[in-house]
């Protein structure tokens, strides 16, 4: 048992932290279909091991890139990766976050890779009007 106790805080601190300095950290949105804005109405997780969220359930409040619309909700599930020192993806239901998600046949897709940030982080409308001007850039 302490073994596994001390293996865990090991993983725990060998995981890149989830503090994201001024600068957004995906440069490149290409991989991504959506770029939106969204609120949590469900997310499970498991609950044994460092893979953090399973699925989740979405209303999208503002969308960047891609077709989804405002109050369209939307059926999500973590993409199995493996952590290569980025910590698992943990989202809180009834909270915003900016979520950079891949389209699946009938749901979409959250990479740890895409760094969700919940709406409230120290950059966070940094972080849109980052976004928002990138998509502008690659349109023009």
């Amino acid at each position: 048992m302490r073994t596994l106790f001390i293996i865990s805080v090991l993983i725990s601190i060998a995981c890149k932290s989830a503090l994201y300095g001024p600068e957004f950290p995906v440069s490149d949105l290409t991989p991504y279909d959506y770029v939106v804005i969204a609120s949590i109405d469900t997310a499970i997780h498991h609950s044994t091991g460092h893979r953090g969220l399973k699925t989740f359930n979405a209303t999208i409040v503002r969308s960047l890139k891609g077709e989804l619309t405002t109050n369209s909700k939307i059926k999500g599930k973590a993409t199995i990766e493996q952590p290569h020192a980025v910590c698992p993806i943990g989202l809180q239901q009834h909270q915003e976050y900016l979520l950079l998600l891949s389209k699946e046949s009938d749901s979409v897709s959250l990479s740890r890779f895409s760094f969700p940030v919940k709406k409230g982080y120290v950059y966070y409308d940094d972080y849109i009007r980052q976004l928002e001007y990138k998509l502008i850039q690659k349109k023009n």
